[in-house]
């Protein structure tokens, strides 16, 4: 699908005022792709505020998404709330502030949200577990963030046993939920743990990850979470040594990046080209794009000392 820069930015825009006028499915749509389930409780005041912050968060704009998450402070979608301030510091460099929120959203996951059906505290907690791996990953505390990532893991797990408890042993697969929710707090794990084998130096983990990440990528129909995937993948293939690979993805993440105007993840990859791509013309023209994309970033609100 081709985006229009224009048409996007008229969107986000339009996000930011925090009136009610598209549809959740919209919102839903907007913040985190196609075919993403039934909004469901998203269609009320709290979940749309937090489907717009998503959105606007994706595309840079940190202090208009901050507005807009900083009323939720109770309800089901409390701890999103904080979860998402914490991954807009972290994207920041600022990964012990963010160790904040991210407490603050696991006290909360299990407060507020009554649609079992949906998965949502699981998924707040795992989202918030996540999160403090992350966080204690980009300060340097890879054993704890590795325990932190099996205490996800458990969080998922005990929601995938009560799921197919309650199925009663009938034929087919239980449900794992709206892909918002229980999924896509699957993938974030599976993030953070390929980021852990890169940091900490597992080459082998590195080298399983790639695959394992190209075999859960959402695809394009979800860009924001596609091009994320690319990027670690990418990430994970240089540090197990397919220099070429990892070229490739990074490549990829950032055209994706850069037609669905995902900027935060639009200059992570320009960061990674600038010095994994062939050629000192290359990676000086990424390394400008770099430079002119930190400027608009830091004017919507992104506080950039920690990077």
């Amino acid at each position: 699908m081709i985006h229009c820069h224009g048409c996007k930015f008229r969107k986000v825009k339009s996000l930011e005022t925090g009136h009610s006028g598209p549809s959740a499915e919209a919102l839903l749509a907007a913040a985190f792709g196609a075919d993403c389930g039934p909004a469901g409780p998203l269609d009320g005041p709290q979940g749309r505020a937090w489907l717009r912050a998503v959105a606007l968060a994706g595309a840079g704009r940190f202090a208009a998404a901050r507005t807009l998450t900083a009323p939720v402070v109770d309800g089901p979608f409390a701890s999103a709330a904080r979860c998402l301030e914490a991954s807009m510091l972290r994207q920041s460099g600022r990964h012990r502030a963010a160790a904040v929120p991210d407490g603050t959203a696991l006290a909360l996951a299990y407060t507020g949200c009554e649609q079992p059906v949906y998965g949502m505290s699981a998924a707040w907690a795992a989202d918030a577990t996540v999160g403090l791996a992350a966080d204690a990953l980009g300060t340097g505390r890879y054993a704890l963030s590795a325990r932190l990532l099996v205490r996800a893991g458990e969080h998922l797990a005990a929601h995938d046993a009560g799921v197919a408890g309650s199925a009663g042993g009938g034929a087919g697969q239980p449900s794992p939920g709206p892909w918002w929710t229980v999924p896509r707090a699957r993938l974030r794990r599976d993030w953070v743990a390929a980021e852990l084998a890169v940091y900490s130096g597992d080459a082998a983990g590195a080298a399983d990850a790639v695959g394992a990440l190209l075999t859960a990528d959402p695809g394009p129909g979800r860009p924001r979470h596609h091009a994320k995937t690319l990027l670690i993948a990418g990430a994970a293939a240089m540090a197990s040594g397919q220099a070429d690979r990892a070229v490739e993805l990074v490549e990829q993440a950032y055209r994706v990046a850069t037609e669905a105007v995902l900027n935060p993840l639009r200059w992570a990859g320009a960061k990674m080209m600038s010095g994994t791509s062939g050629g000192e013309g290359r990676g000086a023209a990424a390394a400008r794009i770099v430079a002119v994309l930190e400027e608009e970033w830091i004017r919507d609100g992104a506080d950039l000392a920690g990077v």
